[in-house]
């Protein structure tokens, strides 16, 4: 099913993309979107930001790799579909690149998670947090 997504997006079905990686996350057990309005999602990330600043970079460099094949092919879905919510519905990418952010400090690095940092540091830069965005997408350079 990822597969079809990327298909889609690739041949510019940006909208039938989408939904098929929301469908895909659906069946993983993964929670839908929430929007930039929604408070939940704006104290989620307070919360994000408060354990990231407590966090040292070393160890955020220095976390391990996963090897759970489920949240390595989850982190990856949620980052291609970080690409296409660009273009559909950016009010979502916040809600996207939080859940890899939490997929990354919870279970380890992927290989996706230099986008969910990178992601998830243009969240907050666009948010008004700079030096916390701009310390965040260092790491989609060096992870």
């Amino acid at each position: 099913m990822a597969v079809a997504a990327k298909c889609l997006h690739q041949v510019g079905l940006i909208e039938q993309s989408m939904e098929s990686s929301l469908n895909t996350l659906h069946k993983l057990g993964e929670q839908p979107l929430r929007d930039i309005d929604d408070t939940t999602l704006q104290a989620d990330i307070v919360s994000m930001n408060l354990t990231l600043q407590n966090t040292t970079d070393e160890s955020i460099l220095n976390l391990h790799e996963t090897k759970a094949k489920k949240i390595i092919m989850t982190t990856t879905i949620w980052s291609d579909l970080c690409y296409v919510l660009n273009l559909a519905k950016p009010s979502l990418i916040c809600s996207a690149s939080l859940r890899m952010v939490e997929l990354t400090m919870n279970h380890g690095l992927a290989s996706s998670s230099p986008l969910a940092f990178g992601f998830y540091g243009q969240v907050l830069v666009a948010t008004g947090n700079i030096a916390e965005g701009c310390r965040l997408g260092r790491y989609h350079c060096l992870c």
